[in-house]
């Protein structure tokens, strides 16, 4: 008697999960001609209005972002190639030739953890000394 009313009940508190919907077979959405018309028209003005927008930017690159690029890129590069030349020719200094270091430069309150403890981790030995004179 008492499985009885158990089954009962649980057959009863799940009886939705079993049974199908009421609402099956009806259409998840009501169509409204005069709404999809006014969509369509937004969508093609939204469509219009970025194809503009695209093409102003288009613009903007070609004729005012690449130029002023290649104006700044011309003097940079120029005096890129002087400081490499003046690179290369401190590379071949002796550490007597290199020019003095002062109090502030290269200070090591511990050692690195990589390496010999001295270098940085972006250290560059064509640029970077840490002569110690003594």
């Amino acid at each position: 008697m008492f499985n009885q009313r158990i089954r009962q009940f649980t057959t009863r508190r799940f009886a939705s999960h079993y049974a199908p919907s009421k609402f099956l077979k009806d259409l998840a959405y009501k169509p409204n001609k005069e709404l999809g018309k006014e969509f369509t028209k937004k969508l093609e003005e939204k469509a219009h209005h970025s194809e503009a927008v695209t093409n102003t930017w288009k613009k903007f690159t070609y004729f005012v972002a690449l130029p002023a690029l290649l104006l700044t890129a011309v003097p940079v590069s120029k005096v890129e190639f002087e400081h490499a030349k003046h690179r290369e020719h401190e590379r071949h200094l002796s550490d007597d030739e290199w020019p003095t270091q002062y109090d502030y430069q290269n200070i090591r309150n511990k050692p690195f953890f990589w390496g010999d403890g001295d270098k940085t981790l972006f250290w560059n030995s064509d640029v970077n000394r840490h002569v110690i004179k003594e």
